[in-house]
């Protein structure tokens, strides 16, 4: 096939696979006609894929000069369009009576549309390329973002065509593990995004909650409430008066609960998580929750499985489970037999009347704190359930805790 085929099909969205048919000469004669080209192959039955890059957008608290301004409108939009080698071929707008303008620009690409709220200082946009490559449209969101000054954003980039899908956007949404709801958690910046061995860590700046740890898309914990979730996971201990010579701490890589443990001057702490990547992310971009905890001299910290790590410890004071209670995406086997064998072993691995705390569930999610309820009390007793709202959750959080039989 001739060099020069090729992207020019591509670029038109064609498949390749049935020139295959054509002769040398038939290229030939294609070569200086694209149109008869193209209606030609249309005949033939070569289909031409729907593609294209959509990137919609929401802009907040923008400054309030420009968006009932008709002109400055746009003007933004060409100069954003040259700007950014996009082909401009019309404008138009309208302004609406008694306030708010929408503009939209046929480019060569497809289309940039915009509408504004100047009473709400708020701006719609959308920007449509018929492109894989979304390079151009988010480089003209970000001249808007200059033009605009918005406070925050939100964003969303879709696949159109076939299919449609959403590629990015700038949320994260929990599920909770109920199924009435889930919680969306906007990002107004990306701080760490890496797929360990054994999961996705996320590290997010959020405006209202500060830097947020997720995993697998699951909120860990953030910088702004992580006091409420810690303090309640090591404050029955302090209350009970045990000796702190000794403790565990099960999960717990964001060093949060470590960071406050530290606070009652344990003589030595242990810290098991699998995921070593988690630590050192959190060590190195969350500080507003760990601090200084993992450099501490008293500190041990073991990346390995919980259940090799008790099978071969035991007797500490107090063991403080910072892990789920919903291992159904790792484990093969049913949930209350997994939990069964794992308390097992920290029960073993305590001292007679050492503690366990723990954190367990949702207040909504009654089928857990069933599970929960039937598992502490097995192994240990004085079982008590304590109940605190943790703002970043959207939902009170259940926590436990228990004395070793």
């Amino acid at each position: 096939m001739n060099n020069w085929l090729p992207p020019f099909l591509s670029a038109c969205g064609f498949s390749l696979e049935p020139f295959i048919l054509l002769t040398p000469d038939m290229l030939f004669l294609y070569k200086n006609a694209a149109v008869p080209l193209i209606n030609s192959l249309i005949h033939m039955g070569v289909t031409m894929k729907p593609q294209g890059i959509q990137v919609i957008a929401e802009f907040f608290n923008c400054s309030r000069d420009i968006l009932n301004d008709r002109e400055s409108i746009e003007q933004m939009l060409r100069d954003g369009i040259d700007r950014c080698a996009l082909g401009l071929v019309s404008l138009s707008s309208h302004c609406y009576d008694p306030i708010g303008i929408t503009a939209i620009a046929v480019i060569s690409e497809s289309h940039v549309a915009i509408h504004t709220y100047p009473e709400a200082r708020h701006a719609s946009l959308d920007i449509f390329t018929c492109s894989r490559d979304s390079q151009a449209s988010l480089e003209l969101l970000d001249y808007f973002k200059e033009k605009l000054d918005p406070g925050s954003t939100r964003i969303a980039e879709i696949s159109r065509g076939n299919p449609l899908e959403i590629n990015s956007k700038n949320w994260i949404t929990d599920d909770t593990n109920l199924s009435g709801f889930d919680i969306r958690y906007h990002i107004d910046k990306d701080i760490f995004n890496k797929m360990s061995k054994y999961q996705n860590i996320r590290i997010i700046d959020n405006r209202d909650f500060g830097r947020m740890l997720f995993l697998d898309n699951d909120l860990q914990i953030a910088e702004k409430d992580a006091c409420l979730y810690n303090e309640s996971m090591v404050s029955p201990l302090v209350k009970a008066g045990i000796p702190l010579y000794n403790v565990a701490i099960l999960g717990g890589g964001d060093g949060g609960v470590l960071y406050e443990l530290l606070k009652h001057n344990p003589r030595k702490v242990t810290l098991i998580d699998i995921d070593e990547e988690v630590t050192t992310a959190c060590g190195r971009y969350l500080r507003g929750v760990c601090h200084d905890a993992f450099d501490d001299e008293r500190v041990e910290i073991i990346n390995n499985d919980v259940f090799s790590f008790l099978g071969n410890n035991c007797w500490f004071d107090a063991i403080i489970y910072d892990l789920t209670m919903h291992p159904e995406a790792f484990i093969d086997m049913d949930r209350e037999i997994f939990l069964d064998d794992l308390f097992t072993k920290i029960s073993a691995s305590l001292k007679p009347s050492g503690m366990i705390t723990a954190q367990c569930c949702s207040d909504y999610d009654e089928e857990t704190l069933k599970v929960a309820e039937g598992i502490l009390t097995k192994f240990f007793s004085d079982v008590r359930f304590t109940k605190t709202y943790i703002p970043s959750y959207c939902t009170p959080w259940i926590f436990a805790s228990g004395v070793n039989r």
